[in-house]
């Protein structure tokens, strides 16, 4: 089964105009960073005494990393203020603060689309000489304990449209999630269907199940994001990877490829099953869709499950999960990471990178599978026995994100501080088909020519 490279999930359009900006004027300069911040052997309490600001998104990451902050005090006397923001409020905040060069925030929550801009401007550490410098890095980090494919995703040499798993690693993994098929075990099992493994066969599943009854209340065949904005991408990746649509070919746009048009066509196809508002969600409404028992079918981060099998929810215990649908070219998915990076401006380097080890390492990652911390980026952690533990009653998944894992999810989209605009375009042809605003062709086309804009 043929597995292969996918279309590109990047950052939002409406903060194309400051990275690109910045990028014309120059880096930013910091205080000089990695072994500059001079200290003999690597203990604890190098930078005692010293106070950073930490700023992240509303996450079971922040949610855990703000649980147990007091433990990396006590053990570092570093003071440490953290704030958190909804996740659109932080998109902007933190590139708004890292485009100042102010230093105000020397830590902060990052993914791979974040780190082609931040990196390509200057505003962000290469973390790599940190983790090179014994003085710095506690022999206990263990470094090659990640997972390979995670810090592959990290890094990047800043060629436009190249260099993706090469350079500098600009943030250290903390949560990963691809993205799988979730499914009501108890629907399928009373109308006899067999869980999908094609594309095919989940949209005819869909049918089937759309506008019918179950336990007194209508579901709908299917539910997913369907917002004008890249995130939306993310889910979508499983159909245009299966099909072997690509987003960028050799510099253009190649979304409207034969390709690109089935795995769009077949998308929409499927998302006729799901409500009609989903033509506008994001992920956190289609979530939500589906916690409330509403739909039969949802494709999207498999590190969901935790809201699902929580106590009180109407759907615990009552989820399947298995591999994203295979196509013609096999089955794909996705890889979205949430990481911690310095910023480049911090005048508290040597305490920040301190930070980000705490907050990494395997005890800590560990702790953060109570707080809902799902998937574990370090290999030690997905096989320990808390994970085994946390996750005993909920079927299959521990061994389905993890399959997703090491077979199918990756980060293959074009690199580029540009192309967060891109993926919204993208997005956007993708909604307009779905909302019968244009044909799939006359949309994708559309958006190509937008795309080879952008690029220019």
């Amino acid at each position: 089964m043929e597995h292969h490279r996918k279309p590109a999930a990047l950052a939002r359009t409406a903060l194309v105009a400051i990275a690109a900006g910045a990028m014309l004027t120059g880096c930013a300069s910091g205080p000089a960073g990695g072994p500059d911040v001079e200290v003999e052997s690597f203990d604890w309490r190098n930078f005692e005494g010293e106070e950073i600001n930490v700023l992240m998104s509303q996450h079971p990451l922040s949610n855990a990393v703000q649980n147990h902050v007091e433990e990396f005090e006590e053990l570092t006397g570093v003071d440490v203020n953290i704030e958190t923001q909804s996740e659109t409020d932080y998109m902007v905040k933190i590139l708004t603060e890292l485009q100042s060069g102010s230093g105000s925030y020397d830590v902060f929550m990052t993914s791979q689309p974040m780190n082609y801009q931040y990196a390509a401007a200057g505003w962000i550490e290469d973390l790599q000489p940190w983790v090179d410098d014994p003085n710095h890095t506690s022999p206990e980090y263990d470094f090659d304990d990640f997972y390979p494919a995670l810090i592959e995703a990290n890094r990047w040499d800043t060629t436009d449209f190249g260099g993706a798993g090469e350079g500098g690693l600009w943030a250290i993994p903390a949560n990963e999630e691809g993205y799988a098929l979730f499914y009501r075990k108890d629907i399928l099992e009373a109308n006899g269907i067999a869980v999908p493994q094609t594309i095919d066969e989940l949209i005819a599943a869909a049918k089937q199940l759309d506008g019918t009854e179950f336990e007194g209340q209508e579901i709908s065949g299917f539910v997913s994001r369907g917002d004008k904005t890249y995130p939306t991408l993310n889910p979508f990746s499983t159909f245009a990877g299966a099909f072997g649509a690509q987003d960028v070919t050799d510099g253009k746009a190649t979304v409207n490829s034969p390709e690109g048009v089935e795995a769009v066509s077949k998308w929409v196809e499927l998302m006729e099953t799901a409500p009609q508002a989903a033509s506008t969600y994001t992920w956190y409404e289609a979530q939500q869709d589906f916690i409330s028992g509403n739909a039969a079918f949802y494709i999207d981060a498999d590190h969901m499950a935790p809201d699902f099998e929580k106590e009180g929810s109407p759907i615990a215990g009552k989820v399947g999960y298995a591999l994203p649908p295979e196509g013609p070219e096999g089955r794909a998915s996705s890889l979205w990471v949430w990481s911690l990076g310095m910023n480049a401006s911090s005048e508290h380097k040597g305490a920040a990178w301190q930070f980000i080890q705490w907050a990494t390492s395997k005890e800590m990652l560990t702790n953060a599978i109570a707080d809902g911390n799902m998937n574990p980026t370090r290999v030690s952690v997905a096989e320990s026995e808390e994970m085994a533990a946390a996750t005993a009653e909920w079927g299959d998944y521990n061994q389905v994100w993890q399959e997703i894992l090491s077979e199918y999810a990756e980060w293959p989209y074009a690199p580029s501080a540009t192309w967060p605009e891109v993926g919204d375009i993208w997005a956007t042809a993708i909604q307009s088909a779905l909302l019968g605003d244009q044909s799939v062709e006359e949309a994708l086309d559309e958006a190509a020519a937008k795309i080879d804009e952008v690029i220019k």
